[in-house]
């Protein structure tokens, strides 16, 4: 990972260690930024990649953090945009119902009502002058 700066670089490192902790089964927010302020000021990180990674592990280790996620993740799947495997049996087209026919109307209503709206102000303005 080639940063510019040091933030930049603290930036995408937090990230990077928050999606690890969610994925571990953290879901505490504060739990969370507890672990990664505690992480950032007790050790030295040495701003390479592949030198912070087993400073995290160790520190994982040692604060007996579990690393088991209560969730069936696949592996690796997260990193390519999608939780679900590609060859899993979920449908991903969207499922056509009643409420998506009507709710596609919603757009039409909302312009009828308008110009409604608008017409009878004008009967009522030009009428009583």
């Amino acid at each position: 990972m080639e940063f510019q700066n040091n933030t930049l670089y603290q930036i995408e490192l937090s990230e990077r260690l928050r999606t690890f902790l969610l994925l571990s089964g953290v879901q505490n927010e504060y739990n969370i930024s507890h672990t990664l302020s505690h992480f950032f000021q007790n050790t030295n990180i040495t701003y390479q990649w592949e030198k912070d990674w087993p400073i995290w592990i160790e520190y994982i280790k040692a604060n007996n953090i579990s690393t088991e996620s209560p969730l069936p993740f696949p592996d690796r799947a997260w990193q390519f945009g999608s939780m679900v495997p590609k060859d899993s049996d979920w449908k991903m087209e969207p499922i056509k119902s009643k409420e998506s026919i009507i709710s596609s109307f919603k757009p039409i209503f909302i312009l009828v009502s308008i110009f409604t709206w608008t017409a009878l102000y004008y009967l009522i303005i030009f009428r009583l002058l």
